[in-house]
């Protein structure tokens, strides 16, 4: 069930780092700054910064998770 769970969250981890690149570059498109201003840039800046990060983590540890040895269905 382990194995399941990190491969979900694999799943997971990718999506929000495609979502993550789609709000960094939609960041610095002109018509941001235009209709926006700067705190929207900035919004979008951090926020895809930060889920970026927090998407790494998570894959980070789903691998942990799969290439641990104890990680088999059998055990617990």
């Amino acid at each position: 069930m382990k194995r399941l769970v990190a491969i979900l969250e694999l799943l997971w981890a990718a999506v929000n780092v495609v979502i993550a690149y789609l709000f960094i570059t939609n960041a610095f498109v002109a018509k941001t700054a235009i209709k926006e201003g700067l705190p929207a840039q900035a919004a979008l800046l951090l926020g895809g910064t930060l889920i970026g990060i927090f998407a790494v983590m998570l894959a980070w540890q789903s691998l942990q998770i799969l290439r641990a040895p104890g990680a088999t269905e059998g055990s617990r």
